[in-house]
């Protein structure tokens, strides 16, 4: 099992560099830049946004730019004498760009006519290999510390709803598949199709609506109440605040185990060894939960995976409806915001959570099944 998960992690390398290749590319791609956010004052002089570029880098070859942020640019350029200006550089990045005067145009040497250039300035980025992801042009400060603040109530709606959603999705399962035919089963079915025909917005405003606007007994949005430092207290003292959002994101979860645990538990009760437990005169309640729900099991395995790594991703719909302070809401930000180094962030945090998630479906199934070796 080690030697798989160690060739597992191994072969994700190049997908993971691969992931973060395209991305950067789309973001290059994409209208706006930091320099328009950061120089939205149409009282700057053309040199000042030159000189903007110039100090962010974003004048420099796309090849370059991803390189800087992959593995930082302070061994491209050093600074010996310790002055903040760089004297030396390995490549010749912006090693030329001259100096510029206030109508944006190459400044002149008045005694010798040449164009006067611009030192480079020392390199300070260390990159995201190095755990440097560069700083949010929003929040002003560290990109890894905006995703770090909202990483608890991710983590927090998230696991909760995974519970939720898998225990009452497998029960109900469980319970359809043995009365198979019955009103309990065709009332799941009916209401898992409802269920995935309604929008998570959808789903969100209308528990708004009738258990926080009309009968006031839940809070419209938020996590918890406002404090001065805008932390919250621990999670047994505010449960209400946890308590819509949850149903949302875990109600397609629901509908989804059920279904698939359903049609699992059917398959499985129709195997020889379940005739041959019959025929030794088990009772069916030992037959249906103790030798048929493991091996059903299996197929809930598959999407264990992917929806851990959904619901650490953060469910963005969810937490802006109900305005939770968590990674989703900060992915749906982050665009609109031009705030490519958040943007670039929650990227890399995405594709590390797909990869773990789907290597956990897969360690999941030698747990459930002992037949099933890596070896």
């Amino acid at each position: 099992m080690i030697k798989y998960i160690a060739r597992r992690l191994l072969q994700s390398i190049p997908i993971f560099f691969g992931i973060t290749i395209f991305s950067y590319l789309l973001i290059s791609l994409a209208p706006g830049s930091p320099v328009e956010i950061l120089a939205f004052n149409n009282r700057l002089k053309p040199r000042e946004r030159e000189e903007l570029k110039y100090i962010l880098g974003t004048n420099d070859p796309l090849p370059v730019q991803y390189l800087r942020w992959l593995i930082g640019d302070d061994w491209m350029r050093w600074d010996s004498d310790g002055d903040g200006l760089a004297d030396s550089a390995v490549f010749f990045i912006d090693l030329y760009a001259p100096q510029l005067n206030d109508s944006g145009k190459p400044a002149i040497d008045e005694d010798t006519g040449d164009v006067l250039l611009r030192p480079l300035p020392a390199g300070n980025q260390r990159g995201i290999l190095r755990g440097d992801f560069g700083n949010s042009v929003y929040y002003k400060r560290a990109a890894l510390d905006v995703l770090v603040e909202r990483l608890p109530a991710t983590l927090e709606l998230g696991t909760t709803s995974l519970l939720v959603g898998l225990i009452m999705g497998v029960a109900i399962g469980i319970i359809a598949a043995i009365n198979r035919g019955g009103w309990f089963d065709q009332s799941s079915r009916v209401g898992a199709v409802i269920v995935n025909s309604v929008p998570n917005f959808g789903l969100g405003l209308l528990l708004i609506l009738v258990f926080g606007v009309t009968l006031g007994i839940f809070p419209l949005a938020g996590r918890c109440k406002t404090t001065i430092d805008d932390s919250c207290p621990p999670l047994p003292s505010r449960l209400e605040y946890l308590v819509l959002p949850t149903i949302v994101l875990a109600a397609g979860g629901v509908a989804g185990y059920s279904r698939y645990m359903r049609a699992s538990m059917l398959d499985v009760v129709s195997q020889d060894y379940i005739r041959t437990a019959r025929s030794k005169g088990l009772n069916e309640r030992s037959i249906w939960l103790r030798h048929g729900t493991r091996n059903a099991f299996i197929p809930i395995a598959t999407f264990i995976g992917p929806s851990i790594t959904f619901l650490l991703s953060g469910a963005a719909v969810v937490e802006s409806v109900f305005s939770w302070p968590g990674v989703g809401r900060l992915i749906v930000q982050a665009p609109g915001r031009r705030d490519f180094t958040v943007v670039m962030l929650v990227v890399v945090y995405a594709a590390i959570a797909n990869i773990l998630g789907y290597l956990i479906s897969d360690i999941l199934y030698v747990m459930i099944d002992p037949r099933i070796r890596f070896d």
